[in-house]
């Protein structure tokens, strides 16, 4: 018993073993599914590296609640490896907001390289958080949560001060497909720049049918005054059914483009965002969150139910055997008709629900899942754009 005890004391203390890495990769899998499971709105970027000090954990995360979650998991687990994960941002400004987007449209890519995917785009004068910044490209999150990589010059840093100047302006929003604005009040004169629908700038000053604007970079040109809008009037408005189709109507023609979200190249569903915005309403981003909010009218493909501005979406409906999925959006503008961005024609068009119509698509009926209405319904899951956290922060006060 003398000789045993020494040996069942150290047992009875022994530190717990040392994960295996793949049991250590379990666990991160495990997290991350449970955590942040939807790249395009919740940042993962999380490694496993070996060496023969033992294992350790880098990378970045986003989310306060997912960063503590796994901080608690390793220490609770594996108390002996090393934890180097980093809450972003990097650079705390007291604002979710600490950036503006400077171009009328840039591009948020999966990984910070211009040849790969892209996630989605975001237009002149919006509100941003930059994440991240390495080797001439930033990582950002845009209002709607995505988060993409684009390059440093294509978003202005603004300190709270700054953010403070630009919320408190006069500001203006773009509201015709496509443009420019001026070097003088004169479109002969020199353009600064391309405008497309949608762009924000904050107003100088009006001359001879001509608003001068001023960009987050301090450029400043001349805008021809009747294709701006107050953006209070844009932030502020009442959605309402009629607007909506006069604003889906601009954008057709324009060319599809996975990813897109402007009226130079648009997606489907970044034509319903676009839409909705131009509104004074933001909804989520892809067709498969859209689906999921507002109240579902009918399963059937038919327009008997439909009012303007309700959506349509198409994919495979659930059964027996697989989830619901949805692959595509439409709106609807009535007389039976819809409008979409859609590789059937590679660009914004306009089709009918009534199989007599030149304009119809046969294959349409077999994969038509469902449609909802948002115009009306209570803010769950989409909201107002005032409401939104990042437009909070440039939008003026009322009071």
């Amino acid at each position: 018993m003398i000789v045993l005890l020494p040996l069942l004391f150290a047992c009875a203390f022994a530190s717990p073993a040392t994960p295996t890495l793949s049991e250590l990769n379990e666990l991160l899998d495990s997290l991350r599914a449970t955590h942040a499971p939807d790249s395009r709105i919740e940042l993962w970027d999380v490694q496993v590296h070996a060496s023969q000090r033992g294992l350790r954990v880098q990378g970045n995360l986003l989310s306060q609640e997912t960063f503590d979650a796994v901080s608690q998991s390793l220490q609770r687990q594996y108390p002996e490896v090393v934890n180097q994960l980093v809450l972003l941002p990097e650079k705390e400004t007291g604002s979710i907001v600490n950036a503006l987007v400077n171009n009328s449209v840039i591009h948020l890519r999966r990984e910070p390289s211009s040849t790969k995917e892209l996630v989605t785009q975001a237009l002149l004068g919006t509100p941003v958080r930059i994440l991240k910044s390495e080797r001439g490209k930033s990582l950002i999150q845009v209002p709607d949560g995505y988060i993409g990589w684009v390059n440093n010059a294509e978003v202005q840093r603004v300190n709270q001060q700054e953010l403070t100047a630009y919320r408190d302006s006069e500001k203006v929003i773009y509201t015709v497909q496509s443009g420019r604005s001026y070097s003088a009040p004169n479109v002969e004169s020199l353009p600064v720049s391309d405008l497309v629908m949608g762009n924000i700038v904050r107003k100088v000053s009006e001359q001879a049918g001509f608003t001068q604007v001023l960009y987050p970079d301090g450029r400043r040109g001349w805008v021809e005054s009747r294709e701006l809008i107050s953006a209070e009037a844009i932030f502020h408005q009442t959605t309402v059914q009629d607007s909506l189709v006069r604003t889906a109507l601009k954008f057709h023609g324009i060319p599809y483009l996975w990813g897109g979200t402007s009226s130079k190249n648009i997606d489907c569903s970044g034509l319903i965002c676009n839409v909705y915005f131009m509104n004074g309403m933001l909804l989520p981003r892809d067709a498969n969150m859209q689906a999921m909010v507002g109240r579902e009218l009918t399963t059937d493909f038919v327009s008997d139910a439909l009012e303007p501005g309700d959506l349509l979406f198409f994919g495979r409906k659930a059964s027996a055997a697989a989830k619901e999925k949805v692959t595509h959006v439409a709106m609807y503008i009535g007389g039976g008709e819809y409008i979409h961005s859609a590789g059937y024609r590679e660009r914004v068009s306009i089709n009918s629900m009534d199989s007599t119509q030149p304009n119809f698509i046969e294959s349409y009926p077999a994969i038509f899942v469902k449609a909802v209405r948002i115009v009306g319904e209570p803010f769950e899951g989409f909201q107002s754009t005032a409401e939104n956290a990042f437009y909070n922060e440039i939008i003026r006060s009322r009071e």
